[in-house]
């Protein structure tokens, strides 16, 4: 097996562990979401957790590494492709977000789920404190930019016309499931 195959493999691995991580902790926050239990909530926060040092991160540190040697065996001008500029941005853009706003979210909302589940109740007010605006922005950021990274390296699109359409439509998508589904999956929304 020739190098190439094998950074390429790796480079799937880790695509399937980012995006199986980011849909997991996207459906784990939607179960919290719609709950009206103290232990189903505390459950999902765990599994957020999990998921994310599970599977989002090491799939994350798996494609760093085998796209960076795979640009470097294609022998690819870094800055001359729109699609690499743009798929390398956003992933970076994903860790850094990913390592900072949101682990403090996922972090936050485990220790008050921990709380409220000592407390025996989960109130709106508990749900408030452990979800931040930015920490909902952030997490509903991750799919759709992660969706546009997956165009960037299938389609490579040479156009910088089509990167930042599909960028605007992501952050589109974000701010829709930003706005939309804490209330619709509210327990009791119908």
């Amino acid at each position: 097996m020739d190098i190439y195959a094998l950074m390429k493999f790796a480079h799937i691995i880790g695509f399937i562990l980012l995006g199986a991580g980011l849909l997991a902790v996207f459906i784990s926050e939607l179960r919290a979401y719609r709950t009206k239990d103290i232990a189903v909530f505390a459950e999902a926060a765990r599994y957020t957790a999990v998921f994310y040092d599970a599977l989002a991160l090491p799939g994350a540190v798996l494609l760093a590494g085998s796209g960076l040697l795979l640009i470097f065996e294609l022998d690819l001008a870094f800055f001359d492709e729109p699609w690499l500029v743009a798929m390398w941005g956003l992933f970076l853009f994903e860790l850094i977000e990913g390592n900072t706003v949101t682990r403090i979210q996922f972090r936050r909302t485990l220790k008050k789920s921990v709380q409220a589940r000592d407390q025996g109740a989960l109130t709106d007010a508990v749900r408030e404190e452990a979800r931040t605006v930015l920490g909902q922005v952030a997490h509903f950021l991750d799919v759709p930019l992660f969706s546009v990274i997956v165009y960037c390296g299938a389609v490579r699109p040479d156009s910088w016309g089509h990167v930042v359409t599909a960028v605007a439509l992501a952050l589109v998508v974000a701010f829709v499931l930003t706005v939309a589904v804490p209330r619709l999956a509210r327990p009791g929304s119908g």
